[in-house]
């Protein structure tokens, strides 16, 4: 049996739920370094670094249906076959 770990967020607000992974992490901290190089290559000078497309990061610490932060999270683990 395969096990799968996981981040269960529910929005205190909203009652939202929504789950997100471990890859989705390190996908999101990816992006944000590579907007963070495209920002220190802009601050040196760079020029061709200004037409270089911002990636979209997404919030994990926000509810992505009001927007709230007020989100409670807990670990979860599921086995599947």
């Amino acid at each position: 049996m395969k096990k799968i770990s996981e981040t269960k967020c529910t929005c205190q607000v909203c009652k939202n739920i929504w789950h997100y992974g471990k890859q989705e992490e390190i996908e999101n901290a990816g992006k944000a370094m590579q907007n963070l190089g495209k920002s220190m290559m802009c601050c040196t000078g760079c020029a061709p670094a200004a037409v270089i497309p911002n990636q979209k990061v997404k919030d994990l610490g926000k509810c992505p249906k009001c927007g709230s932060q007020a989100i409670k999270k807990e670990k979860v683990t599921y086995e599947i076959e």
